[in-house]
């Protein structure tokens, strides 16, 4: 299932990735989200979170195979891209009762005026038969909330 998502920022590609790869940010990013932090680890451009993200907020239909929370672990490595920008590609993954959903793609931050534009493009991808277009349907609409909760708190800070 297709990802496609943009926003932009008043700051320069440099300052919005210093919060994106900020331990501070990343765990508020969590608890704007009613996620807890499991593990957190940030080298230079390099993060690595492990969450306890709740359910809530599901389709009913996928309810029943889930508890109150899942554990979701996102891999982000950023490098240089030729434009003055960063990219990092997308590595997003939880198992469900043995079943992977994984969010695979591309996120870019590129120069834009005075300021920044970003970039999510990616999959959703669910294993399981039966449901899983269904299901990569609602793990696309999650990663949806995710990214505008993340926004709004890119532009608090940002100013």
């Amino acid at each position: 299932m297709p990802i496609d998502s943009t926003s932009g920022y008043p700051a320069t590609p440099d300052a919005v990735l210093a919060l994106l790869t900020d331990e501070q940010f990343l765990r508020d990013r969590a608890a704007a989200l009613g996620a807890q932090v499991q593990e957190l680890t940030v080298t230079g451009r390099s993060t690595t979170t492990r969450l306890a993200a709740p359910t809530a907020g599901i389709p009913p239909v996928f309810a029943r195979f889930v508890g109150s929370s899942v554990s979701v672990t996102e891999h982000s490595s950023w490098t240089l891209d030729g434009d003055g920008g960063h990219r990092s590609d997308l590595d997003v993954q939880a198992e469900v009762f043995g079943r992977v959903v994984q969010v695979t793609g591309e996120r870019r931050l590129v120069p834009d005026g005075t300021g920044t534009r970003s970039t999510v493009t990616g999959e959703a991808t669910v294993d399981a038969p039966l449901i899983g277009r269904q299901a990569e349907g609602a793990v696309r609409e999650l990663v949806g909330v995710v990214l505008r909760r993340e926004d709004e708190l890119l532009r608090r800070r940002l100013g």
